[in-house]
């Protein structure tokens, strides 16, 4: 794999990464521009549909007003008739009295008393003739009122619908074309990274001053080893020496952490002797952290940045101690699990997930898992760590507007000293450890070089460790192994060891699908 060619481009249709140029096909802009013409329809739509609701509910409050108040002039018309007919009832009274007292020819004080409430209620019913007339042609404006405003407010719901049945259709069609885009855009994104290489491979030296070192920092990608007189050479994707800071270290596997949110599983591994800074370059320290840290926090920032897609972030954390798997988060002491396989994806059935939304919280897990772990003084470390560690973080998102769903991972691994046994001087259980743990890098060893070779078969299951790995060596995968080193001339066997293989795992080059872990 050629990783040193540079082309120098100008044209505004190209993205750099990495000294690589990819070049975005004029369409994509051109669906861009789309996209927004058709945002910008459907917020005018959307503002069109609220200024007809606002009408419609003006209108439907006038038209319960009047309504109320037509009951209550039905109301009174009834009352009023009532009135009326009491009234007439009263009067035919009174004109059979008077027609009994018509032969009389004198009028005595008691008719006289009848005449003027004869006349009094004739008076009170002309009333309410009056109010009963008035009352009907208030009721027959209002009646007619109330058509107009149904008349008019049938057209504009018609419109609605219209517009509302458009504006779905429109949705329907955005939706489809944006969830085409964003998997357009993540195969763009995952293709760039391709380009970088699948497998990037850098050498970090830690600082030992005072002693003779057998170092030489060629270049930024280049070192060489001074092996009693004679020069060795070796190449990657980045060598990083004593002075490197975190931050710098970073900067080199931050490109694929976007990629585990997009629905790829990453792998970042420390390999290297007892004492090469290892656990130091994937942990660092409060003040200092290293890629762990580092790394779940850029992740945890692109979460936030992407509003449209809600993501659930989960940790696990494990060691593999003697070639058994242990729980460092589970309340159980020395609970043990196995590993197995479910349509070609590899799950440990029973380990413990905790769910996290904040650095702080992922820091809190970090430390309980921690106190767990299996450590030991040997004669290369007073706290040699005698397991693989691994930290597991879980990213699945849901996107709210396609409603497509990203299933990714993020594996930090700080591996156990990759030392020969004879230079621990370990005996007794400490030799057992070693032996495990050496048996395990050559199984990793192997691995490697099965897929340098682009074997039919690739030997994962011939231990714990690469057996976990498989999903970050595998398909669309994405991996950065940092090749710990000590520039102490007492370390040179183990330090040329380290640099062999490194170099060798920069040949490998993973084989590659189009599809994406949804």
């Amino acid at each position: 794999m050629n990783k040193k060619c540079v082309i120098r481009c100008q044209c505004k249709f190209c993205v750099v990464s990495n000294n690589f140029h990819v070049f975005i096909p004029s369409h994509l802009i051109e669906r861009d521009t789309i996209i927004d013409d058709l945002q910008q329809k459907l917020k005018c739509s959307d503002r069109a549909v609220e200024n007809l609701h606002e009408k419609i509910k003006e209108l439907l409050e006038e038209n319960q007003h009047k309504s109320e108040m037509i009951q209550s002039l039905n109301k009174k018309i009834a009352e009023l008739e009532v009135d009326h007919k009491e009234a007439l009832d009263r009067i035919m009274a009174l004109q059979k009295t008077r027609s009994r007292t018509s032969n009389s020819t004198q009028m005595s004080p008691a008719s006289f008393l009848e005449r003027n409430k004869l006349q009094e209620i004739y008076k009170i019913t002309r009333e309410i003739n009056i109010s009963n007339r008035q009352l009907r042609s208030v009721f027959n404006f209002k009646m007619s009122e109330i058509s107009q405003l149904i008349n008019q407010l049938v057209n504009p719901v018609l419109k609605l619908k219209n517009i509302e049945i458009q504006s779905t259709c429109e949705i329907e069609d955005l939706r489809s074309f944006y969830k085409k885009e964003a998997l357009e855009k993540n195969l763009l994104s995952n293709k760039l990274q391709e380009l970088c290489g699948n497998i990037r491979v850098f050498c970090r030296c830690r600082q030992d001053p005072g002693t003779q070192t057998i170092l030489e920092f060629l270049s930024g990608e280049e070192i060489s080893v001074n092996q009693n007189g004679n020069r060795k050479r070796f190449s990657f994707d980045k060598v990083y020496p004593p002075t490197a800071t975190q931050e710098q270290v970073f900067e080199g596997t931050r490109p694929i952490i976007a990629s585990c949110i997009d629905g790829y599983n990453i792998c970042i591994i420390a390999y290297g002797q007892t004492g090469s800074g290892k656990t130091y370059t994937l942990m660092g320290n409060e003040d200092n952290p290293g890629m762990t840290i580092r790394s779940i926090r850029e992740l945890l920032r692109i979460c936030q940045e992407r509003k449209n897609i809600k993501y659930t972030t989960k940790i696990s954390m494990l060691e593999i101690y003697n070639e058994a798997i242990q729980d460092l988060l589970s309340k159980q002491s020395n609970a043990q699990l196995e590993i197995r396989t479910q349509a070609k994806i590899v799950v440990i059935p029973g380990l413990t997930e905790i769910e996290v939304k904040t650095e702080n919280d992922i820091r809190r897990v970090m430390q309980l898992g921690n106190k767990n772990r299996t450590i030991a003084m040997t004669k290369m470390n007073s706290e040699s760590s005698r397991s693989h560690l691994m930290l597991i973080l879980y990213v699945t998102g849901v996107d709210n507007v396609s409603g497509a769903t990203y299933h990714g991972t993020l594996k930090l691994c700080d591996l156990a000293g990759s030392e020969c046994i004879s230079k621990t001087e370990a005996t007794g259980q400490r030799l057992i450890e070693a032996a495990a743990i050496n048996k395990s890098l050559t199984a990793l060893g192997q691995v490697f070089i099965a897929l340098k070779n682009k074997a039919l078969h690739v030997p994962y299951r011939n231990s714990k460790l690469t057996h976990l790995l498989q999903p970050a060596f595998s398909r669309d995968a994405k991996a950065c192994i940092f090749m710990n080193i000590s520039p102490n001339i007492r370390n040179l066997g183990e330090t040329l060891s380290t640099l062999q293989l490194g170099a060798s795992v920069g040949q490998v080059s993973l084989r590659k699908t189009a599809a994406l872990n949804f």
